[in-house]
């Protein structure tokens, strides 16, 4: 509502200009004023918009109330309404301030234009005098804020190049105040050298394009300190478009570089220790979802290149779907709780690989509780949970490891508790599928590889139930070839297995007849020895393929059977020992007493009774026979414990095979005779062939075999005759009456063949591979047809190895006879040989020669008297070692044959006695004639100054020419 002072007298005229005003005004309140009471009333009171006055009253007038308004209400317009002012009034009242002057009458209408006119200019000037309050205390505010941000200004006039700084500007550069030149020249000489190009080009681009423009800028005080300054600037143009001025701020931004600086420089650092750790840092806007990331998020974790900004879905949908429900979870309990968010989970890259993350974090919330923004860091801890990953395996397997090996002591412990070979190997199978969880184990056993005759055992899971039955011995497949042969184990996965080619080593060659394989493992069986046994193999493990601890496994459980097998076999063997212990000594009692009651039944007989010459010839040969068997048993004793012990010793020459056949021959005939054997005797490679050797000369006496290079060998001639005897004796013993005994002789390379053919009782095939052990008999029972001790054919293997030789024996089975045959190395012959060695010398011619003979046994020293006598020695006999002593030094022996073991003072003590003696009677030849027959015996002997040793009983031609030989040596020395 428009709200009018009317000052005038008038009622006619203040009602005029009532009507008039409310023809524009509506909204009109008039206050009227016709004295001066009211008029201070209302003046008092105020409340009013504009003044309409006139100038004649009739208690003031218009200039007066003009006046007295304006004191009070300076910005209230008052418009002179008036019929009876001048123009000098209304000049005079315009310069005091009056806002319109209206003459009344026809002038009326324009007094509502003058009051509308007269409040827009009090409008008008409102709002000049409020934009100008503002403006100065926006000036003031700009000036504050310019000196307290310290910055400057500038003005820089294009048309005349003047610039024009504020001191603040100034006080920027580092210049005194005033002391600036006001130029763009000098403005440009106080920046960097480094920085000049750059800001030249700036402000060009802005000038040319018309539009702001920024710059940074380096300064160098006069103290030399740098500093930075932005400036900020706009160019303005005249009214053609032609750039005239530019405006603008400078202010200094060193603390902001600097900062940046710290800034960027803590941000390396933490990018390097985010790098450094594995570590991404990221934040999540929860209104919006956005997710950021660090940037390493792509360079470090391969998440992608738009891995560091993206969406919360994006993130929730690359968490392992496995992961997925406890990673919301943990993000909820962060939202809902403290704020605090960790989680660990995998998180699937875009490559498909999978790492996993741990995520820490915080979340920020506003006043009224509701999340914000979630900040925190990722860590890849890959590697750590890779590491508890093979840290729980490796502790799994050790612990299956453990358990295993609780299981294999137990096996062990049953294995090794029985001594039946099959109840190890069924224990084995059990123990092994058991312990290292498969579905099929056979254990097989095959001695010298012999597959036939080996041992086969399984055990098989409910998976293999239709295989139960199966006992199919192996087929010799490669696999059991490679693995017993190369004594190593062997593993294979299914795929490899799958893989290998059908000949390949672990291909069956009947598959279809046996059970089918999966990733198999299989190890040897190894004796002590190193000789293989067999094998165990596994195939198909309940989970996985079979691995390295498997294996080291299997090994532990195969050592066990291994030498389970082998301790079963040492007590068979340790038991057959016995069994053969107990007959050989029921052998040897039987053998030694059954001459004895010969020898001792007829000498009682002989002693208490005459009988006829025949009959006394017949007692004295059954004697002698005995008692030449007797010596042959103690021989072959003899000969068995050197070889034992390594003390056989042999005496190598040039032998002729062919005579020492032809002696053997001729020793064993009357035997032969005896039992109507045919004997026959080939050398094959000369056209020769006896039907019948009763006349030796035929080979012996015919230089053409005799001294034939083709059958020379190097060896002790005694000893090859030995061997050839006990061949023969042997197939004459075994070969029933009227069989055939065929001795071949031939040359197989360089090697001397010689082979004994009978047609006797044959070799059964499960004795025959130990045919040439000591004290083995086909028959050990006291019902045996044949005598003997079973050492024979133990001393020939024995003494033809000894020659560097082989010998073996064939024989189709019992009742078919058998061949022995042994080959020696021949010997080299360039010339027509010698005379060869004789197996047994002839008795000697003893004439002149004197014997001390030596015996507390009068038989013994009796007999031995009468062959030296018979001799022609001289001999002189002494009962005891007291005795001989005396006699020596009385007789003066050539020679002195004495005993070793006499009461009192034994053979050994005798002769260091007598050689002792410085004198004539000192220098003599010794001789031990004992029944202590050892090597140990022999060799003690030498040692105690015997020139020779015998043991008894000895042959009367062996003692005589054992004195020639002495006597020879004597001579020739």
């Amino acid at each position: 509502m428009l709200s009018i002072l009317l000052i005038d007298d008038n009622p006619n005229d203040r009602l005029m200009i009532d009507r008039e005003l409310r023809k524009t005004f509506p909204d009109l309140e008039i206050k009227s004023v016709i004295d001066i009471q009211t008029l201070e009333q209302i003046l008092t009171a105020g409340g009013f918009d504009i003044v309409i006055t006139d100038y004649q009253l009739h208690w003031s007038d218009g200039l007066t109330i003009l006046h007295k308004v304006q004191s009070r209400y300076p910005n209230c317009p008052v418009i002179m309404c008036t019929d009876s002012g001048s123009e000098q009034v209304a000049v005079e009242a315009m310069k005091a301030g009056l806002s319109d002057y209206v003459f009344k009458g026809r002038h009326f209408k324009r007094l509502a234009g003058a009051v509308g006119e007269s409040l827009k200019k009090k409008q008008l000037r409102e709002n000049y005098a409020k934009t100008s309050a503002q403006l100065a205390i926006s000036e003031e505010r700009l000036r504050l804020a310019i000196e307290a941000s310290k910055m400057g200004t500038w003005d820089w006039n294009l048309l005349n190049g003047e610039v024009v700084w504020s001191e603040g500007h100034e006080l920027l550069l580092g210049l005194e105040k005033g002391s600036f030149a006001g130029t763009y020249e000098a403005f440009f000489a106080c920046i960097h050298p480094d920085d000049q190009a750059s800001i030249a080009q700036a402000v060009a681009f802005a000038l040319e394009n018309k539009i702001e423009y920024q710059y940074e800028f380096r300064v160098i005080w006069p103290d030399g300190s740098l500093h930075w300054i932005a400036g900020r600037g706009k160019f303005f143009d005249d009214e053609t478009g032609k750039s005239v001025r530019s405006i603008g701020v400078v202010w200094d931004i060193t603390d902001r570089k600097l900062s940046e600086a710290r800034v960027q420089e803590s941000e390396e650092n933490l990018r390097f220790a985010l790098e450094a750790a594995n570590t991404i840092a990221f934040t999540w806007d929860v209104a919006s979802g956005e997710v950021r990331r660090s940037s390493n998020a792509e360079t470090q974790m391969g998440l992608g290149p738009d891995s560091t900004c993206g969406t919360f879905e994006q993130k929730k949908n690359a968490v392992h779907p496995e992961d997925r429900e406890r990673f919301l979870a943990d993000l909820d309990a962060a939202l809902k709780g403290t704020g605090v968010y960790e989680s660990e989970y995998r998180k699937l890259r875009p490559d498909g690989s999978v790492i996993w993350l741990h995520d820490k974090g915080r979340m920020v919330f506003d006043a009224s509780g509701t999340p914000l923004r979630l900040f925190g860091v990722a860590i890849d801890i890959t590697d750590r949970k890779q590491l508890e990953y093979d840290r729980e395996r490796a502790l799994a397997r050790q612990q299956s490891y453990l358990r295993r090996l609780q299981k294999l002591t137990s096996a062990s412990v049953a294995i090794n508790s029985t001594l039946s070979v099959g109840e190890i190997l069924q224990l084995a199978a059990d123990s092994a599928r058991q312990i290292l969880e498969v579905h099929q184990v056979a254990v097989n056993l095959n001695p010298s590889a012999n597959w036939e005759a080996g041992i086969s055992k399984f055990s098989m899971s409910e998976k293999y139930a239709a295989w139960q039955d199966c006992c199919q011995q192996p087929d010799a497949t490669r696999i059991y070839q490679e693995v017993c042969q190369q004594q190593q184990a062997m593993r294979m996965t299914q795929s490899e297995l799958e893989a290998h080619p059908a000949d390949g080593p672990w291909c069956c060659q009947a598959a279809g007849k046996h059970r089918p394989m999966r990733g198999p493992l299989a190890v040897p069986l190894t004796a002590r020895d190193g000789s293989n046994l067999g094998l165990i193999q596994l195939s198909d493990k309940y989970e996985g393929e079979f691995a390295e601890d498997d294996e080291t496994i299997l090994m532990q459980l195969a050592q066990a059977v291994s030498g389970a097998i082998d301790n079963a076999r040492l007590y068979e063997e340790s038991q057959q020992a016995n069994r053969m212990k107990d007959e050989f000594l029921a052998t040897l009692s039987h053998e030694l007493r059954s001459p004895l009651n010969a020898i001792l039944g007829w000498a009682q007989l002989l002693r208490h009774r005459s009988f006829s010459p025949a009959a006394t010839e017949r007692a004295l040969s059954t004697i002698e026979r005995n008692a030449k068997l007797q010596t042959q048993l103690i021989d072959d004793l003899l000969d068995i414990s050197r070889i034992i012990r390594g003390k056989l010793t042999l005496n190598p020459c040039a032998v002729n095979i062919i005579s020492l056949v032809e002696a053997a021959v001729n020793t064993v005939r009357l035997a032969a005779d005896a039992k109507s054997i045919d004997l026959r005797f080939a050398i094959v490679g000369l056209g020769w062939e006896t039907a019948d050797l009763n006349e030796p000369g035929e080979v012996s006496g015919n230089p053409e075999y005799q001294l034939n290079p083709r059958f020379w060998v190097s060896g002790d001639p005694g000893r090859l005759q030995q061997v050839i005897w006990n061949l023969l004796t042997n197939a004459i013993k075994f070969t029933p009456r009227g069989g055939r005994v065929e001795i071949r002789l031939s040359r197989v390379d360089s090697e001397v063949e010689l082979a004994v053919t009978d047609t006797g009782i044959g070799v059964a095939p499960n004795f025959l591979p130990y045919v040439f052990e000591s004290f083995r008999q086909a028959d050990a029972t006291i019902t045996r047809n044949y005598s003997g001790l079973g050492l024979g054919l133990a001393i020939v293997r024995q003494l033809v190895e000894l020659h560097g030789g082989t010998v073996w024996a064939q024989s189709p089975g019992l009742d078919m006879g058998s061949t022995f045959t042994f080959r020696l190395p021949s010997m080299q012959v360039n010339s027509m040989v010698g005379e060869e060695a004789q197996v047994l010398a002839g008795a000697g011619n003893l004439l002149g020669v004197k014997v001390l003979l030596v015996d507390d046994e009068v038989d013994s020293r009796e007999f031995m008297r009468f062959v030296l006598a018979d001799s022609g020695a001289a001999v002189r006999a002494a009962s005891s070692a007291a005795e001989a002593f005396e006699v020596a030094q009385q007789f003066g022996p050539d020679v002195l044959v004495s005993d070793i073991g006499m009461p009192e003072e034994d053979g050994y003590s005798l002769l260091r006695r007598l050689r002792s003696k410085n004198t004539e009677s000192g220098k003599f030849w010794a001789i031990a004639l004992t029944a202590y027959a050892r090597d140990e015996d022999r060799d003690r002997a030498f040692a105690a100054g015997f020139d020779q040793h015998l043991s008894k009983p000895v042959q009367p031609d062996v003692l005589v020419e054992t004195i020639v030989k002495l006597r020879e040596q004597e001579l020739t020395t």
